[in-house]
C-alpha cells in the first residue's frame, strides 16, 4: 500500500544536504520573538521560496497584554554584547562573553553596567536557601533554574541577577557530574508586571571554582556585569509553505525553528527535516512523479509554542480542514553519541484518531534494513519505540481536542547533550535526517491522498495494532498478578472498556479520509478483539482486587469545568497574575501534587469538554495516564477557575 511510495520519497530525500541546512540554521542565537529569529525565519522563507514552493512568512505581535487563546504574548528582545568579569587582585578574568558563546547570556536578561558582589546558594528557589544572606543588589550564584529562583532571589530579597552553574541530567545518557565544561540553556521569561533582572550561565567547573573561592576567600568574592540589551515591542514569525491540493482540507507538518545557538539537534534537526520534505514532494509533484493529492500539505516554522499560538489563533477558520498534523522535534541525532532513541508519540486518548497508528505502521517501513546471519529475519539498524502521548512539543498545542487536529510527534529521546552547548553539529546524523524526512513526507502525502481504499487498508492496521497493544497490556498485568505485584489503577476490565472505546473512536476518525465508510463492521471486529483478550485474563485479573479508590468530595465531584480558551494553558504564565501570598500558595500546591501537575494535568484538560464532570475526568485521567490524584486535579481546576481560565459550572 505505501511501500513504493516511501522507497520513492526516500530515494529523493538527502541527509547530507539536511544536515548542511541544520548547519545553517544552527548559527543564528534563535531566541523567540528576536531579530535574530528573524534571520533565520527569513533564511528559510527565502530558501522555500528557491525551490518554488508557494510562501508566506507571517508576523504576529511581540509584546505585553498580547494573548493568542490564552497564552500571553512577551516583548521583542536582542542584546548588543555582554560580558562577565571576574575581579581579582592580580586583575580581570572573563567568565562570559555573549559575542563568543551566546547562551552564556541568560535570554532576555535586563541591561547592566556595574561591578557585583557574588553570593552563593545551595538550591535558590526558596527562602530558607537565603537564611543568613544578604543578596540585595547582589548576583546569586545558583544552580536553580532562573524563574525558580526569580520570585525569592530577585522579587523578595533584591538581587540584582542571578548566575546560573547549573547542569542537568538525564540518568539513561547524561548522569549527573557529566557536561563538567558545557552551559545549559537557563532564559527568563517576562510576560509582564515582574522585576526583569540579568543574568550569566556558566559551566558547572566554572561554577565550582567560583564557589570555592568564595567559600575560602575572607573578601567578597566581585564581578564586573556588563549587558547592553534591549526591549521592544516587535513581531515573532512563522513561515508556512503549502502544496496545493483538489480541495480545500489540509495536512499539517510542524518543525519548531526557535532555540540558542549551536542547538543543531533541538531543534534545526526537525526544521531542517521539514524544509526537506517539503522540497522533495515539491519536486517529485512538479515533476509528475507523483500526482497532486487530494488535500493540501502545509508546513509551518515557528516559535515553539507561542508561535503555534500564534498561529493557530489566526487561523481558527482552517481548523476544522485540517485532517492530521505532524511534528518534528529533534530527529537528527546521532543515536550513538546522544544515547537516543527514535520515538513516535502517539496521540491523546482524549482525541482518538488513525493518525499514529498510520504513522506506526509507514515507519515499520524502515525495519528491513538489515539480515539475519542466516537471511531469515529481518530488523532495523535503529533504536526505535513507540510511546504514549506526552506534553513539551508543538504537537500537545495541536492534538488538544479544543483545537482538533491529531498530531503523532518524532522525536528521539534521550539526548546527552539536551538544552547544552554541546549540542552542536555534529551530533547530527546525516542517516536520522534522511529517516525523518523521508517518512514526514510519506505520512503527509498518504494523507494528503486518502480515499476510500485507503481508509479501509488503515482499519485493518488499526485493529492489527490494537490486538497486538491490548493482549501486551493484559499479559503483562497477568504475569505481574501471578508473580505476586501488588494491584494498582483501576480495575482492568474498566481498562479494557477504556481502550476499546477509544479504538471504536478512532475507527469512526476514519471519515475524515473517507466520510462515506462505514465504521461499524470495524467496531464490530474491535469489541471481538477485546472480548477475546479479555476471555484470556480474566480468570486472574477479574479476581485481582483494587484497593481504596481516591476520590472527590461530593460537591467536587459534580462540577463541570467549562474552558475559556482553545489549546493548553502554561499554568506559571498565568500565576505571575495572582497576589504574592495566593502565588506563594499555588506553587506550595503544585509542589505537593508534582507528579499529577505535570502531564496529568494537561490531559485532565484535555478531557474537560464543558459536559464531563471532575469525577469523570478524574476517571479518564487516570485510565489515561495511571495517575489518580483527586485533591490534585479539584486543586488545579480550582486555580484555573480563579485564573478566569475555566468557569466551575
Amino acid at each position: 500500500m505505501f511501500h513504493t511510495l516511501l522507497a520513492t520519497l526516500n530515494a529523493e530525500v538527502s541527509g547530507d544536504a539536511a544536515k548542511r541546512l541544520v548547519a545553517r540554521i544552527s548559527q543564528w542565537h534563535r531566541i523567540q520573538a528576536s531579530p535574530m529569529y528573524r534571520e533565520a525565519a527569513e533564511w528559510v522563507e527565502h530558501t522555500l521560496r528557491g525551490w518554488g514552493l508557494p510562501v508566506e512568512l507571517e508576523r504576529f505581535p511581540a509584546r505585553e497584554g498580547q494573548w493568542a487563546w490564552g497564552e500571553p504574548m512577551f516583548q521583542e528582545w536582542w542584546c548588543d554584547e555582554a560580558t562577565l568579569h571576574l575581579l581579582e587582585p592580580g586583575g580581570e578574568r572573563r567568565l562570559a562573553d555573549y559575542r563568543a558563546v551566546p547562551l552564556s547570556l541568560m535570554p532576555r536578561s535586563a541591561p547592566a553596567d556595574g561591578e557585583f558582589e557574588v553570593v552563593a546558594v545551595e538550591g535558590g528557589d526558596k527562602i530558607e536557601h537565603y537564611a543568613g544572606l544578604d543578596v540585595r543588589g547582589k548576583l546569586v550564584l545558583t544552580r536553580s533554574l532562573p524563574m525558580s529562583a526569580h520570585p525569592v532571589a530577585i522579587e523578595q530579597l533584591g538581587a540584582a541577577g542571578l548566575i546560573f552553574d547549573g547542569m542537568r541530567s538525564v540518568p539513561e545518557v547524561c548522569p549527573p557530574g557529566d557536561l563538567q565544561d558545557d552551559i545549559q540553556y537557563a532564559s527568563w521569561w517576562w510576560w509582564g508586571g515582574e522585576t526583569r533582572a540579568f543574568g550569566f550561565a556558566l559551566s558547572p567547573r566554572v561554577g565550582a571554582e567560583l564557589r570555592r573561592k568564595i567559600a575560602r576567600r575572607g573578601e567578597p568574592l566581585r564581578v564586573r556585569a556588563r549587558v547592553r540589551s534591549h526591549f521592544a515591542d516587535g513581531s515573532i514569525e512563522t513561515v508556512s509553505a503549502f502544496i496545493p491540493g483538489e480541495t480545500d482540507e489540509e495536512v499539517l507538518i510542524t518543525a519548531h525553528l526557535c532555540h540558542p545557538a549551536p542547538f543543531a539537534n533541538d531543534n534545526a534537526s526537525g526544521a531542517a527535516a521539514a524544509m526537506e520534505a517539503a522540497r522533495a514532494l515539491q519536486t517529485l509533484i512538479g515533476a509528475g512523479r507523483l500526482p497532486r493529492p487530494r488535500r493540501g500539505i502545509r508546513f509551518l516554522w515557528m516559535p515553539e509554542m507561542t508561535g503555534t499560538y500564534a498561529y493557530l489563533a489566526a487561523h481558527e477558520a482552517d481548523l476544522p480542514r485540517t485532517v492530521a498534523g505532524l511534528n518534528l522535534d529533534m530527529v537528527g541525532e546521532d543515536q550513538e553519541q546522544c544515547g537516543s532513541s527514535w520515538l513516535l508519540i502517539r496521540t491523546s486518548d482524549a482525541m482518538p484518531s488513525f493518525a499514529a497508528p498510520l504513522l506506526e505502521a509507514l515507519r515499520e517501513g524502515y525495519f528491513g534494513q538489515a539480515h539475519t546471519f542466516n537471511g531469515q529475519g529481518e530488523f532495523p539498524l535503529f533504536r526505535h519505540a513507540v510511546v504514549p502521548f506526552s506534553n513539551g512539543s508543538d504537537h500537545y498545542i495541536m492534538g488538544d481536542p479544543s483545537v482538533g487536529v491529531p498530531s503523532p510527534m518524532l522525536i528521539q529521546w534521550p539526548d546527552r547533550y539536551y538544552h547544552t552547548t554541546a549540542d552542536t553539529i555534529d551530533k547530527v546524523d546525516p542517516a536520522s535526517l534522511a529517516r525523518a524526512s523521508a517518512l514526514a513526507a510519506t505520512y503527509a502525502y498518504f494523507v494528503a491522498g486518502a480515499g476510500p481504499r485507503e481508509a479501509t487498508w488503515l482499519a485493518r492496521e488499526m485493529n492489527y495494532r490494537f490486538e497486538l497493544r491490548l493482549a501486551r497490556k493484559l499479559q503483562s498485568a497477568v504475569s505481574a498478578a501471578l508473580g505476586g505485584a501488588p494491584p494498582a489503577g483501576p480495575a482492568w476490565d474498566r481498562r479494557v472498556a477504556f481502550r476499546l472505546d477509544r479504538q471504536e473512536a478512532a475507527l469512526e476518525s476514519l471519515r475524515r479520509l473517507d466520510p462515506q465508510i462505514d465504521p461499524q463492521p470495524w467496531r464490530a471486529a474491535a469489541r471481538s478483539i477485546a472480548e477475546a483478550a479479555w476471555a484470556r485474563a480474566s480468570d486472574v485479573l477479574g479476581d485481582w482486587r483494587i484497593g481504596e479508590v481516591d476520590s472527590l468530595e461530593a460537591a467536587e465531584a459534580r462540577l463541570v469545568p467549562a474552558r475559556r480558551y482553545r489549546g493548553p494553558l502554561s499554568l506559571g504564565t498565568h500565576m505571575r497574575r495572582l497576589p504574592a501570598e495566593q502565588r506563594d500558595a499555588a506553587r506550595a500546591t503544585i509542589r505537593e501534587h508534582g507528579e499529577f501537575m505535570d502531564l496529568p494535568a494537561d490531559v485532565a484538560l484535555y478531557w474537560a469538554d464543558g459536559r464531563r464532570t471532575l469525577a469523570e475526568i478524574l476517571d479518564l485521567t487516570e485510565l489515561e495516564t495511571d495517575v489518580r490524584d483527586a485533591a490534585g486535579l479539584a486543586a488545579y481546576f480550582r486555580l484555573l477557575a480563579q485564573l478566569d481560565l475555566v468557569e466551575l459550572r
